[in-house]
Formats: structure tokens, C-alpha cells, sequence
């Protein structure tokens, strides 16, 4: 009788097992996302539309007039009363984020003590290749947004 060793030893079919379990799942590790999705930048769009109501409402109830700061260098949004008096910091919410004036600057958007935006223009929120136009309206919670 002839003894042959024609099979694989368990070492042999453990490292094979491994590296089949490492391929088959690298397909499932999630990779950081460079591009934001429609859906991602549509609710980007509503919290900086939130952001600017959350402004008038605070100068309607503290009865100080505030600001929006939209910083694009610093990748933050400001509400504040006063040059160093902020009310709230909000950092951009995907690194592609900016604003951008078309006939008001994001950044000089004011509201009065009594709610009242102190000038009415439009600017653009860029996310990547999304595009959104912000309309600040004169009169109270008159902002509306628009996707392009």
C-alpha cells in the first residue's frame, strides 16, 4: 500500500481562508465619501435655511438685533449680537460648503430687534456641484431656498 500526502494542511487552508475573508470584505469597508450626494446637500440646505431662522427668532427674543457671519475660510456659520459677542458657532457641515454672494452677502445678512431683516437680497450655497439660492425676504421667517 502506497501512503500519498496529496492533501493540504491546516495551516495551508487557514492563511487561504484569511486571505479569501479579507478580499470578499473590502468591498464592504466604507470609504470617506469625496462628493456629497443629493440627499446629503438637500438637508445641508434646510439647517443653513434653519440656521437663518434660528438668527431672526433670537433677535425677536432677546430684542437685540444679530447677524449671520458665514465664514468660508473658517468653515463656520456665526450667529452673533456683536462683533465678539457670538450667540452660536456652526461649523459647514461638508468641506466642499460655501457661500457665496449674488446680491447679498452671506455675511452682512442682519436682522433688526423686532425679527426684521434689515436688508433683503439673494446668495448661493455651493455643496460640491449642488447649488442652492437663499432669498432673505423683507418681513418675518420670509427665507426660501431654492435648489438650481
Amino acid at each position: 500500500m502506497k501512503d500519498s500526502n496529496s492533501g493540504y494542511t491546516l495551516i495551508e487552508l487557514l492563511i487561504t481562508l484569511s486571505l479569501l475573508s479579507i478580499l470578499i470584505s473590502l468591498p464592504l469597508v466604507n470609504f470617506p465619501k469625496l462628493h456629497a450626494t443629493s440627499q446629503e446637500a438637500d438637508i445641508i440646505a434646510k439647517q443653513v435655511q434653519d440656521t437663518l431662522i434660528l438668527a431672526q427668532q433670537v433677535a425677536m427674543s432677546t430684542g437685540r438685533a444679530t447677524q449671520i457671519r458665514a465664514d468660508n475660510s473658517m468653515k463656520e456659520l456665526t450667529i452673533r449680537f456683536a462683533p465678539y459677542d457670538d450667540y452660536s458657532v456652526t461649523p459647514y457641515q461638508h468641506p466642499d460648503m460655501t457661500l457665496e454672494l449674488l446680491t447679498i452677502s452671506p455675511s452682512s445678512i442682519a436682522f433688526l430687534a423686532n425679527g426684521h431683516p434689515s436688508r433683503s437680497g439673494t446668495f448661493l450655497l455651493r455643496i460640491g456641484s449642488h447649488r442652492y439660492r437663499f432669498t432673505v425676504y423683507l418681513g418675518k421667517g420670509m427665507i426660501t431656498y431654492t435648489k438650481l
